[in-house]
């Protein structure tokens, strides 16, 4: 499928995220973008095998496969390297079914077009190419930058051209049926006022938290909620285990490394203290070779490179420093940029690196750090360390498979016997408890240990502990008793109580403003020691907690002089009574853009009901063996 406009002109930026580690410039990564195109409807019909070189048919109109799969692959390669390992089969099948579908619809929007006999003058084609930023230097058009592109994205220009074309002709439909969507200038004030409109508010907030110690649960209560609700309170089953670990620092302390041990450790681990050879260089990339030549023939002749570099190269994230890429170690660019950097001399300029990519590199070395190396005495401690550590692994590898073989064989108590280690007891757990390892829980919980009384296979819980358990006791699925979840269920009764005393008084005091009793309001104000929270004049934008904002914009327009009051739940322990002082419309006339958000969606219905229709009455055949 042709790309679009856009996607060239986002293969232009191709090139390289650029990351900075702890030393220098890293090596380019090339991003791939790609957008997976919306599928509408499903197929309607199905054939088991195709007869000619179509993925599909329209209404006897071939969809070619191999548009499908030059476009398929791009969208899995650039997925694939979005997503890595989570790129999973589903997705590529969605890609699959998506890409089609998008093919099928442009295929019948270029058809209804036809039918309706609506054309792009080539004149339409020239001048959407001759605006894309994608072909422009210097906000001009061109012809050169417009054939390079064309070039590197497979395409010719009548191929392009063609494919431009087409794309105009549907878009004449969707520019049709926007100019059908229409709204009255009443109706557009009228949502700007809705969108913009303000209300003052004011609000009381009650919570549970203040009433539970004014309310009583009794026994019955509590009594009759355990009964009625026996299976939420449930145990699932747990299991105690003994284990024995055999870690790192169990292992017993080595003898003090000599000076010649140390001396040894460091030159077997020179890699560790040395810091390898560094280089400075500025570049300039660009996507022709053409442009590559050109350029170092100008800087042979004399011309300045930092200047050539920020005016031409294709790195934006350099090219403004005159393409100074900072220090940089080997193996963190590309091997042709290596190759041809740690081969130059401080000064020298590069011939023309090309890169896998297909870019085009002129390199000019800057600077070198030569490959240093941390002295013995300043890595003595370190070096100790390390030996410490690696004696230690040592001896810990060294039992690891005596104490596999002895799991296998003997009981814990025996192991840790043999290995002078302490056998350990867990606390109770359930499966999928968070206490211990993940490993240790669903080793705990494995058929072996579980129904058969086994020991557990030795775990790695990480690289210096290994682990192995067996079962000491289970406790089976249960019913709790009351007296376990007495409390429980008392609180949460009192609470159901005192959210019931909260909307009590909240509609009280609503009801009583409504009706101009304030006194009878504020007495109940008074006596639950609450308080008004004034928020002043509110937008729909405003952010209140509670939900207040919302629940504002529900209530009704008070009238003239007037307050509208309103008792609202806000959550299971909090409830509110909301004072509307008033609402309003800014004076400044505001574009929300609420109407062209409306008549957008109405756009959208209308060409999604387009698509449909035209489905409906196509003839669509997909050869499902060659997705």
């Amino acid at each position: 499928m042709p790309k679009s406009i856009n996607t060239i002109g986002i293969n232009i930026n191709m090139l390289s995220a650029i990351r900075n580690k702890s030393k220098g410039w890293v090596a380019y990564l090339i991003v791939g973008l790609i957008t997976v195109p919306f599928a509408l409807f499903g197929i309607q019909d199905y054939v088991s095998r195709s007869a000619n070189n179509s993925i599909a048919t329209v209404d006897g109109e071939d969809i070619d496969i191999n548009v499908y799969y030059q476009e398929l692959n791009t969208q899995q390669r650039n997925l694939q390297q979005q997503l890595g390992a989570a790129y999973t089969q589903e997705i590529d099948n969605a890609i699959k079914q998506s890409l089609l579908d998008s093919m099928i619809n442009e295929k019948l929007i270029e058809n209804y077009a036809n039918s309706l006999d609506i054309v792009t003058l080539d004149n339409e084609v020239k001048s959407v190419i001759e605006l894309n930023q994608a072909f422009l230097v210097d906000g001009e058009f061109s012809q050169d930058r417009y054939a390079q592109l064309l070039r590197l994205n497979s395409y010719t220009p009548a191929g392009y051209e063609l494919a431009q074309s087409k794309a105009l002709t549907r878009d004449q439909i969707k520019r049709n049926l926007s100019g059908s969507a229409f709204m009255s200038s009443t109706q557009i004030k009228q949502l700007n006022n809705l969108a913009s409109q303000q209300r003052e508010v004011s609000y009381i907030a009650l919570n549970t938290n203040n009433y539970v110690d004014q309310v009583s649960v009794s026994k019955d209560q509590i009594s009759d909620y355990f009964n009625e609700n026996k299976s939420i309170f449930i145990e699932g089953q747990k299991v105690k285990v003994d284990f024995v670990e055999l870690t790192l620092d169990a292992m017993d302390e080595p003898e003090s490394p000599s000076d010649d041990d140390l001396q040894n450790l460091y030159d077997e681990n020179a890699e560790l203290y040395t810091n390898p050879e560094r280089r400075r260089a500025q570049h300039i990339l660009v996507e022709s070779e053409e442009l590559a030549d050109d350029l170092l023939e100008k800087i042979k002749q004399g011309a300045d490179f930092t200047e050539l570099a920020k005016a031409n190269s294709e790195d934006s994230s350099s090219s403004e420093e005159g393409g100074d890429l900072g220090f940089f170690e080997r193996e963190l660019m590309g091997a042709e940029f290596d190759e041809a950097a740690f081969a130059m001399s401080i000064g020298d300029v590069s011939e023309v690196v090309s890169t896998e990519y297909g870019y085009f590199h002129i390199i000019k070395l800057t600077d070198i750090e030569a490959e240093t190396m941390q002295a013995f005495d300043e890595v003595e401690e370190q070096l100790a360390a390390l030996y410490i550590k690696n004696a230690k692994e040592k001896i810990l590898f060294g039992s690891l498979e005596e104490f596999i073989n002895l799991s296998y064989e003997e009981s814990l108590d025996m192991v840790a016997d043999q290995f002078g280690l302490e056998l350990q007891t867990s606390d109770y757990f359930a499966n999928g408890s968070s206490q211990y390892d993940q490993k240790f829980v669903a080793s705990a919980f494995s058929p072996a240990v579980i129904d058969e009384g086994e020991n557990s296979e030795v775990m790695e819980i990480n690289s210096e502990k290994f682990v192995v358990l067996a079962l000491s006791d289970i406790q089976p699925e249960r019913e709790r008793d009351l007296s376990e979840v007495e409390g429980q269920i008392e609180s949460a009764l009192k609470t159901a109580a005192a959210k019931e005393v909260i909307e009590d008084i909240a509609e009280s005091i609503a009801s009583a403003l409504s009706s101009g009793d304030e006194q009878t309001a504020s007495n109940l104000i008074s006596e639950n020691s609450l308080e008004w929270i004034s928020e002043g004049w509110i937008s729909r934008a405003s952010e209140l907690p509670y939900d207040v904002t919302s629940k504002s914009f529900t209530l009704s327009k008070p009238e003239e002089g007037r307050h509208t009051y309103s008792a609202q739940s806000a959550d299971r322990s909090t409830s509110l009574v909301i004072d509307l002082g008033g609402v309003r419309i800014p004076e400044e006339d505001a574009d929300t853009g609420i109407s062209a958000l409306y008549l957008s969606q109405e756009n959208n219905e209308m060409f999604v009901s387009l698509i449909k229709q035209l489905r409906e009455g196509a003839e669509i055949k997909v050869f499902t063996d060659l997705l």
